[in-house]
Order: C-alpha cells, then structure tokens, then sequence
C-alpha cells in the first residue's frame, strides 16, 4: 500500500525506502517498524549514496577528465613508447568528438560517426579498431575507479582480413645477412640483427643486453630483463656467439650495444637498414618483430618442438607461440605433393 510519506512506503510491519540518485534506484527494508525511525534511515541512505558508498558519484566525469586522470596515474607505468602514440590518437580522434562529453553519454551514434570520419579520410580498419580500443580502455578504466556502474555501450570492432605475414624464408638469410652488413653505417646494427634472428629476442631485449648474462661456460645467454618478467636461458649457436664476440668495442660499458652516451641504443635503431634491405631484395616489410616471427618460423620448419619455442621466445601461453610461427610455401608444397602420392594421383 503506498505512502504519503516521500520516498516511504510499508510493506507489513516494516516501513521500505526507495529513492533515486543520479538516475539509479535505491530501495530496500529500513528494519523499523517506526516511521521517526523510518525517516532517520531514508536521509542516512541519501546521504551514503551521495557520498559514493553505492559507487555512485554525484558528477560523472566528462571524458578529457577521464583521459587526463588515467594519464596521469599510467605514465610511470607505462613507457613512452605505449603513452606517446595513445595520446596521439585520443588528441587527434577521441576529444573533438567526445572531450566534453560526459561518459556515461557517449552513445552508439557518435562512435559510429567517428568510426566513419576516420575510414573516410583513409585510416585503415585496423587504425580505427586501435583508436576504438583506446575508447574502450578509457571507459574501462572509469568502471574501475567508480565513476560509471558499467560501460555505457558495447563497442564493436571491424572484421579485418588477415593476410599472411612475411617473415624470412631460410633459403635468402644469409643473403639478407650480408646485404644488411654492406649496408649498416654502424657496426652494431648486424650483429644485433643477427643476434634477433639466431635468439628470438624482443627488439628491447637485444637492446638491453648485458655482457654479465652470458654464460662463457655453457655459451647461453640469459634474458634478465624480459616483457614477461621472467628470465629465460637461451643457447647461443657457434655463428651467432662468434659474431657477437668478435665485435669491436668502441668504449667499455656492461651493455652489449652502449650508444655514444653510453646507454643502450634507442628504440627502432635497426629499422631504417631493415627497410632499406628488404626494399632492394624485394622480402616485403620485415621488421624487427617479423625477425622474431622468423626465429620461431624456422624452428618449427627443422622440427622443433612448440614447446622448445614456446620457451625460447619466452611466452606464457603456447597460443601465443602458434600467433608467431608462419608456414612456408615450399612446407605448405610438400604436403601437397605427399597426400597427391598417398592418393595415387601424382
């Protein structure tokens, strides 16, 4: 039976409140048979909503306050390499559509709308589903921190066709190799190439090594300082040991590739002779992670077992090492020609 009370009613011999913040609805027994009491309970219950106890804010932010408050408590977290060009997508994208729009009224239209713009004006499908992504972790991160209950909206992504990626086929590596060694102006760069292909390491971990991980006993190299936080020992080939220790040294430094103010090099230091070597031999765009797509494509190529790559390329998940291993046209033949004999049709 309902109340003439505001926000009271009751239901046997308790009285029941419900009231409304911010568009959420509150409601549930006071316990008090009284309505002095019943009242006392109503303005407590207002007051804890208020005050964020239901996770519910009396302001919800709009989303360049979102951005500018998750930037402010992820760059020390994160490197300027994932900060840098995420905010060069937000800058450019998301906050002249969505900057002053409050969270929790960023609709399905307006991401449509913006999904749109960014393949009329020629982004790929891929750019569009990163720079969505971002959107996604932004409100993500509101759900977390307590400004949104829940996501306003389901973001859909693009299908995208996948198309096989080059890594390099056996028969052209040391072709690669000695193009790259005429053209590197410094002379660390082929042995750090060399070094990605021979041990499947990270462009940062290639980066990053230290003279202190190798094994001269054992002739390994230990990854100490990897994406996964896990070190992980790695047999070093004679070829690949041979070309790392026979390499000049300009200056003494406990880092295998000190630059000239004698920290490691920076970030994409190989990447310019990379394109210009794969250009002129006409080996599609291999980048320094294709190496490492390359290191487990040759692998599995001679033999070996996933679980031996899996932890020579450091992954948690054998998934993840399936992502990396291509196989080849002459492997993908072979197969062909074998099941045409098992038929008796070659």
């Amino acid at each position: 039976m309902a109340s003439a009370h505001p926000g009271l009613r009751r239901i046997g011999q308790y009285w029941h409140y419900e009231l409304r913040v911010n568009g959420h609805r509150l409601h549930g027994s006071t316990k008090a048979t009284d309505l002095a009491t019943a009242k006392k309970v109503l303005e407590a219950k207002r007051r804890e909503a208020l005050e964020g106890q239901y996770r519910i804010i009396s302001r919800i932010p709009p989303l360049n306050d979102l951005f500018d408050e998750w930037l402010k408590n992820h760059q020390a977290v994160f490197s300027p390499k994932h900060i840098v060009p995420l905010e060069c997508v937000y800058r450019k994208w998301l906050q002249p559509r969505f900057g002053s729009t409050k969270i929790d009224q960023i609709g399905v239209s307006g991401v449509d709308a913006l999904r749109s713009e960014a393949i009329s004006s020629g982004r790929s499908p891929r750019y569009v589903n990163n720079m969505l992504k971002i959107l996604n972790l932004l409100l993500n991160y509101a759900v977390r921190i307590g400004s949104i209950r829940e996501v306003p909206i389901k973001i859909k992504m693009a299908r995208i066709q996948k198309k096989p990626r080059p890594v390099l086929p056996a028969s052209r590596i040391q072709e690669f190799l000695a193009a790259v060694d005429e053209d590197a102006e410094n002379p660390h760069v082929p042995v750090m190439i060399r070094v990605m292909v021979g041990l499947g390491l990270r462009e940062g971990e290639v980066l990053g090594m230290r003279r202190e991980w190798f094994d001269l006993i054992n002739r390994t190299y230990t990854v100490g300082k990897a994406k996964g936080k896990e070190a992980r020992v790695i047999p070093v080939p004679s070829w690949l040991w041979s070309a790392i220790h026979n390499m000049s040294q300009t200056r003494l430094s406990d880092w295998m590739f000190p630059a000239e103010d004698g920290k490691p090099h920076r970030s994409q230091f190989c990447k310019k002779t990379l394109r210009r070597v794969c250009a002129r031999l006409g080996l599609g765009q291999i980048t320094q992670h294709r190496i490492r797509a390359t290191f487990a494509s040759l692998h599995a190529q001679a033999g070996t077992p996933i679980t031996e790559i899996q932890g020579m390329l450091g992954h948690k998940c054998i998934t993840t090492t399936m992502i990396y291993i291509e196989t080849s046209l002459e492997a993908k033949r072979r197969a062909q020609d074998a099941l045409s004999q098992k038929l008796g049709l070659a």
